[in-house]
């Protein structure tokens, strides 16, 4: 880079400084105004070239509002009596467009302090006024937001918990005027028992983590009566200034859904002794029946029934009846199967996975099946044990009933699709449906019934 002198002129430096600040208007007047310099950056921003302008009164620079006002002569008093004049103030260009523009007038002094003429420095500040109107319109939409959403609690927490902002849906919502609530510490809203378990700190954390944390719990109201708020946790990233939460009373839907599991409960609960009045018929059929098949038809019968009641019971018995915890479920089924034989024992080893209500049922027909069949069959003059296993493996569950008992007939044919065991016809019943895919393993010793299906139908 090449360097060059400083000129030896003082006046000529001034002179560069004044020309090379083109993005500032910087011109002298007289004391009446008229125009006596004018830099290249005033040229660039009203339009004017130095022979144009020079000569001129400033006040051509002035809306036409401002000229019938004085202002140009309100400042020229201002700067001479107060040393300085700031304004801020639409200007006219040469073109007749206008912008926004904030100016400094100063007097200027000759080496003997005297007073002979006026500098005037001015800046485009046409952007950031846009800019600032843009914000001020947006705080105000967003005040209008707020004051008109009576339906919804929404206000902001500083990091330790203070109130900042209370709208007008908080008010009618918790009792607490806006007044009165600013700068209180929001951990009064919560129960006292989920303020001490640090309820408020595990929503701030969680919204700093995730960007946003859902929330269901009842709240207090500043009568103390409490109402079942969902709400929204969020942080105010911007100015990291805390946490905006969003919040309506829904109390009336909680309790609706409530009522609905109450009764869903109660429904399930009388179709599992249903189920189980209809499996003490049959047994009381196979009782009587004079023929041994059909009194062991009669008894399988009944076995798969109370598979289904005893899914129906496990069902009810849960915080959600349409989901059920595999191995659980697993785990309560192979009890009851083990406490229906008196030789032969079962056990479990089972992942834990949520799956649907209506496919546990299916999975527990399936296993059920399974596991009498090997009672049955792999051990009929002895005690035996088998084994059960469930794993989910991404997207598949993986289930496995084993035994080591005699193994299977020469006659049996593991792709036979229409055996004459009605147990092996339920067994692939069930499997189509599930959307599964069995495979039967002859061992040594025992037999592996391997079932792969999808975790969710």
């Amino acid at each position: 880079m090449d360097r060059y002198l400083l000129p030896s002129d003082e006046t000529e430096i001034y002179r560069h400084i004044v020309e090379s600040a083109r993005d500032y208007a910087i011109f002298a007047m007289d004391l009446d105004g008229t125009i006596v310099t004018w830099s290249a950056g005033a040229a660039n921003l009203f339009g004017y070239s130095s022979p144009e302008i020079v000569g001129q009164n400033s006040v051509v620079n002035f809306t036409f509002e401002d000229q019938l006002a004085g202002a140009l002569h309100k400042e020229i008093r201002l700067a001479l009596t107060a040393g300085r004049a700031d304004d801020n103030r639409w200007h006219v260009r040469k073109d007749g467009t206008s912008f926004w523009a904030s100016g400094l007038m100063m007097p200027l002094l000759n080496t003997a302090g005297e007073i002979y003429g006026l500098v005037k420095i001015i800046r485009d500040r046409t952007q950031t006024l846009h800019q600032d109107e843009a914000l001020r319109a947006s705080e105000e939409r967003l005040q209008l937001i707020l004051k008109s959403a009576i339906d919804y609690a929404i206000f902001a927490f500083d990091r330790d918990g203070r109130i900042i902002i209370w709208n007008t849906g908080a008010c009618r919502i918790f009792g607490y005027e806006e007044s009165e609530i600013l700068g209180c510490d929001s951990r009064i809203l919560f129960l006292p028992g989920d303020r001490a378990e640090g309820a408020l700190e595990r929503e701030m954390a969680a919204a700093a983590e995730r960007g946003r944390a859902e929330n269901e719990r009842f709240h207090v109201r500043k009568d103390g009566s409490t109402f079942w708020g969902s709400g929204l946790t969020m942080p105010l990233r911007a100015q990291r200034a805390g946490y905006l939460k969003v919040l309506r009373d829904d109390t009336e839907r909680h309790f609706a859904d409530e009522h609905q599991q109450i009764m869903l409960r109660e429904m399930s609960h009388r179709v599992k002794n249903s189920l189980a009045l209809v499996a003490a018929m049959l047994a009381m059929q196979a009782r009587s029946a004079r023929q041994e098949e059909v009194g062991q038809a009669l008894r399988d019968a009944e076995a798969r029934v109370g598979t289904i009641a005893e899914v129906h019971d496990q069902l009810w018995r849960q915080p959600h009846t349409e989901t059920v915890d595999l191995a659980d479920f697993l785990s309560s089924l192979c009890q009851r199967l083990e406490q229906s034989s008196s030789r032969h024992t079962v056990s479990v080893d089972a992942d834990r996975c949520v799956i649907d209500a209506d496919r546990a049922i299916q999975i527990a027909l399936l296993v059920n099946e399974l596991v009498t069949n090997s009672f049955k069959h792999a051990y009929p003059d002895v005690r035996g044990h088998v084994a059960v296993s469930a794993r989910c493996i991404g997207e598949e569950i993986r289930f496995e009933v084993a035994d080591d008992g005699k193994g299977l007939p020469p006659e049996f044919s593991p792709g036979e699709r229409n055996g004459s065991s009605l147990g092996m016809k339920i067994v692939r019943g069930l499997v189509q449906q599930l959307k599964a895919e069995l495979h039967i393993e002859s061992r040594d010793p025992g037999t592996g019934f391997v079932i792969r299906l999808p975790r969710n139908g």
